[in-house]
């Protein structure tokens, strides 16, 4: 009976929309100095992310009113204020977020627990044409 291996149809319709169609006012450009780590455990705290990720670059510090203060961004849930277990954090220097991805992505945070996934980060750029460099990019504020 060759009936019961009958393969699924492989022609999906949808897989075909790309996302570019949807989203024509804004595209994605690599955010070369900055990583985007997820997995994290979720009591992550800004100067753990600064003790691990500072072994292999300087993390880069905030301008203005944020001088002195790392670039370290930890994503928090809206409703309950707790980290998400995702955060960017930006190197002085590319180099330092490429390492950062080669020596860190798919290893355990603090050699403890699951490993994390880190890539170079991605941020929407408007196709307006915005060439303003050192936009900060992150969105919302403390205290969601």
């Amino acid at each position: 009976s060759g009936s019961s291996s009958r393969a699924a149809p492989l022609s999906w319709k949808r897989e075909r929309r790309t996302a570019s169609s949807e989203s024509s006012k804004m595209s994605m450009e690599a955010w070369e100095d900055t990583i985007y780590v997820s997995g994290l455990p979720k009591d992550v705290t800004e100067q753990r992310l600064l003790d691990f990720f500072g072994q292999i670059g300087i993390i880069k510090e905030g301008k203005g009113k944020d001088k002195g203060k790392k670039k370290v961004w930890i994503y928090k849930d809206k409703s309950t204020g707790l980290p998400k277990g995702d955060a960017t954090v930006s190197y002085e220097d590319p180099n330092g977020a490429s390492g950062a991805v080669k020596w860190f992505n798919n290893k355990p945070f603090e050699n403890n627990g699951d490993p994390i996934q880190v890539s170079i980060a991605e941020r929407k750029v408007s196709d307006r044409g915005f060439g303003n460099r050192g936009g900060g990019g992150y969105r919302g504020g403390r205290g969601g």
